[in-house]
């Protein structure tokens, strides 16, 4: 009975699952492997000894990380939305702007939430294919022209793509905004810090254009659920007009407030995980049939022949990576969480072993 009750749509989909299970190298969802840096431990363990005032509700409108962002990025705060992850503001943004038969455009790989949340709404994916004998390179043109046939009311860009790693250029971007008015271009910048490039400073120009920003990658927040978009204020205050209450616990915010205000110590993370991704895509592309794909995040794509057992014997291993066995384009890929140099030389350890080398 139940079954019968539920939406055709939702009744078709398939959730997104992360598997928690025992690992001695965790390298599958793109995490910092860094703890918080112990000068932030300390400023929360004063905050509890004083009394965190739990018994509260949290400020349901976020304004000292909003105003503590919009200093960095010289906006106005109410440009900007904060989330828990920026997993809800994609569904805010899509509940905001696509009702049932709308359109959405999205490049395919890419992040899988973009075509789950547009289903949920009601809404029709259109998927725009990623160039695969071009390392998965974005064909903007191909992209604009499917926007504006479609009528796309929402169109997302991942940058750098998930799970691929690449790049699309500030100036396609732009040309993508530019040229596609009549739809909201949502740029998803989860791993930017990974690549030093924004289109945030694009936002005065567009007002169509949306930047998505989160905590859970360079700044080491993963479980504490905290993202945030940027743009015009406009579009800002529609999104706002459906945010659940109090979406940000108190905790959340202080501990967001803090890691950005600590920002060298993260800008010291990045760069080193920029080396190890380096280093990791050197020590496999050494490695007869292996290819790896260019990547500017903080994981790296790679081709393998086999990729499906091989994902399964690192799991046996306790080294759990990406595979992507059940899509038709990456069956034979794996994606690896860039980790420490510890971390990344065991997974070379075991995944040479497995390929025998």
């Amino acid at each position: 009975m139940i079954n019968e009750l539920v939406r055709p749509e939702i009744r078709k989909l398939t959730p997104y699952v992360s598997h928690e299970v025992p690992y001695r190298v965790k390298l599958d969802a793109n995490e910092s492997p860094f703890e918080l840096p112990q000068k932030i431990r300390e400023k929360l363990a004063g905050y509890f000894t004083k009394g965190p005032g739990l018994n509260l509700y949290p400020d349901n409108e976020s304004v000292n990380l909003r105003r503590t962002l919009a200093g960095y990025w010289n906006v106005d705060h109410d440009a900007i939305v904060v989330g828990a992850g920026s997993n809800q503001l994609i569904q805010l943004i899509i509940t905001v702007f696509v009702g049932k038969g709308d359109r959405v455009v999205i490049p395919c790989p890419t992040f899988s939430m973009y075509k789950i949340n547009t289903i949920i709404a009601g809404g029709i994916p259109v998927e725009v294919p990623l160039i695969k004998e071009k390392d998965f390179d974005l064909d903007v043109d191909a992209f604009i022209d499917a926007v504006n046939k479609e009528g796309a009311k929402v169109a997302f860009l991942c940058n750098p793509n998930n799970p691929t790693g690449g790049l699309i250029s500030i100036e396609d971007i732009e040309k993508a905004a530019s040229k596609c008015t009549g739809s909201i271009i949502v740029v998803d910048e989860a791993y930017a810090e990974f690549c030093e490039q924004s289109a945030i400073p694009l936002i005065e120009k567009y007002e169509n254009l949306v930047v998505l920003r989160t905590f859970s990658k360079a700044y080491l927040l993963a479980g504490a659920r905290c993202g945030y978009s940027i743009s015009n204020i406009a579009v800002s205050g529609e999104i706002n007009k459906i945010r659940p209450t109090f979406n940000l616990s108190s905790l959340t915010q202080l501990i967001a407030k803090m890691v950005f205000e600590e920002r060298e110590e993260v800008e010291k993370m990045i760069l080193y995980l920029k080396d190890q991704r380096e280093y990791l895509a050197g020590k496999l592309k050494s490695l007869k049939g292996v290819y790896v794909y260019p990547s500017w995040a903080n994981y790296i794509l790679i081709r393998v022949c086999g990729a499906k057992e091989i994902a399964r014997k690192l799991y046996e291993k306790g080294v759990l990576v990406r595979s992507f066995f059940d899509d038709p384009v990456l069956s034979d890929c794996i994606r690896i969480s860039v980790g420490t140099k510890e971390q990344n030389d065991i997974f070379l350890e075991e995944f040479i072993s497995i390929m025998k080398y």
